[in-house]
């Protein structure tokens, strides 16, 4: 009975197959989207529909749509013209994920449409809440975004489970509300032109940087890594401390930096054909526009040409230069310069022996000054007990071979100087040995007696100074 059963059954499914061949195939289903998106070879428009949460479910289960479906080519051409390399910086260019739901729902219509069913101009509404115009002339299609870019059907009515998929030869682009893009300070905006070595030179004057970033309007003249390049090629530094330092220290370098400032905001279109300005440095600039290329000119005469101009800051504008705008700068004589480092004793003594006028009118000279404490140790040596009594003891003349013991009639700098031993001639006609270390800069006299420079590299006017902690001696008859 069971096997009758079978056989019966058996019986059944054959008429039942010859049956089901015998009747017509039903029709193949459409694809949904995605699928028809796959087998068009659509895959940055279906990364691009994936990175919206939930977009390929809504188009998915609308009830009817129309779809004008990028290619991959006209992806690529969407990047190159906003500088992006891929989807992601593409998304960054055109304002993030929201802007790239109105763009991709600015290709879909809610409704399906043949190319047959178009009228010669349509204008159909978007689920980016936008229209487009859709035009067709024969069998061409071509669709016009809010733009009025225009991009081509390049293969028509691809049929789908809920509606139609046009394929076009370009990226649609709807009207977007881009967001606001927050105003950099001074210190983003340098930073992100590459300015590293202005930025040091600011950090480098205790407050500049955040009076900088404090001030109600300032209008920054900003010179490139470059610039500072050849300015330290023009004062012979290797780096910027020895740039600092040939130029009179940190209070000289704000001088410099504040003549970059105008204290007041002036885009490149604010301009005249010639404009003079105060500066921060508290001397003026001339600042020239001729068509869209603007020069600034030193107090030296000197002019460096606007590379980048109209950086919005916070506060202000920064104008980006191709030099190291100069002021007039004043550094101390060799008196002046003994005087604010209290040496009063060395200046009694070059007082005494009437130096005072062949120092200062020298073409070039580098000074190892003697502090107080030296010349208290110089007299304790010796017995005495004053100034006037070593005058006396040694003879003016031989006083005078001291002191212009002490100077060498050239410009040296510690970081000019050679690493080791060196042996240079001084005015008293007498060569001293100085010496570089890694420790630092010691001075060694005719009797062998060595010192150490305890403050170097004081510009003065017509040369520098060595602040030394002994007297160094000449060989005395």
């Amino acid at each position: 009975m069971k096997r009758l059963m079978t056989l019966l059954l058996s019986g059944a499914l054959f008429f039942a197959v010859v049956s089901c061949n015998d009747d017509p195939q039903p029709p193949t289903p459409a694809p949904d989207l995605v699928q028809a998106a796959s087998a068009a070879g659509l895959t940055t428009l279906l990364a691009a529909v994936e990175a919206v949460p939930g977009l390929a479910g809504a188009l998915l289960n609308a009830d009817a749509i129309t779809v004008f479906a990028p290619t991959n080519d006209a992806f690529n051409a969407a990047l190159a013209a906003f500088g992006a390399s891929n989807l992601a910086e593409l998304v960054d260019a055109i304002g993030g994920p929201d802007n790239l739901e109105t763009v991709l729902g600015f290709h879909v219509v809610p409704a399906v449409a043949f190319s047959e069913n178009l009228n010669a101009t349509n204008t159909v509404p978007t689920l980016s809440g936008q229209s487009l115009t859709v035009n067709r002339s024969g069998n061409t299609v071509t669709v016009i975004d809010a733009a009025g870019n225009t991009a081509t059907v390049i293969s028509a009515d691809v049929e789908i489970r809920n509606g139609v998929v046009h394929v076009i030869d370009r990226v649609l682009l709807p009207e977007l509300e881009m967001p606001e893009v927050p105003t950099p300070n001074l210190v983003e905006a340098a930073t992100a032109a590459n300015l590293t070595t202005l930025l040091s030179a600011v950090t480098a004057v205790d407050g500049l940087a955040d009076a900088l970033l404090a001030a109600d309007a300032i209008t920054v003249f900003a010179p490139t890594n470059d610039a500072f390049g050849a300015a330290l090629e023009a004062f012979n530094a290797a780096n910027l401390d020895q740039l600092v330092a040939r130029i009179g220290g940190l209070e000289n370098l704000q001088t410099v930096l504040g003549f970059h400032v105008v204290p007041a905001v002036a885009f490149s279109g604010d301009l005249a054909a010639t404009n003079t300005f105060p500066t921060l440095g508290g001397q003026e600039i001339t600042v020239t526009r001729n068509g869209n290329g603007v020069t600034v000119t030193d107090a030296l005469g000197n002019t460096a040409n606007v590379v980048a101009a109209d950086v919005a800051i916070e506060n202000g504008v920064v104008h980006v230069i191709d030099g190291v705008l100069l002021p007039e700068l004043t550094l101390p004589n060799v008196v002046e310069a003994a005087t604010a480092a209290d040496l009063t004793v060395l200046l009694d003594a070059v007082t005494a022996a009437g130096l005072g006028e062949a120092l200062l009118g020298a073409e070039a000279i580098t000074v190892f000054a003697p502090t107080n404490d030296a010349f208290v140790d110089l007299l304790e040596a010796l017995n005495l007990s004053s100034l006037e009594e070593l005058i006396a003891e040694l003879g003016a003349e031989a006083v005078t071979k001291v002191l212009t013991y002490h100077v060498v009639p050239a410009v040296a700098f510690s970081f000019d100087l050679e690493d080791g031993a060196q042996t240079v001639p001084t005015l008293a006609g007498e060569n001293l040995t100085v010496t570089r270390t890694a420790d630092g800069v010691t001075v060694t006299d005719a009797g062998g007696n060595t010192f150490n420079v305890i403050a170097a590299d004081v510009a003065i006017a017509n040369g520098v100074v060595h602040v030394i902690d002994g007297v160094v001696l000449p060989t005395l008859d």
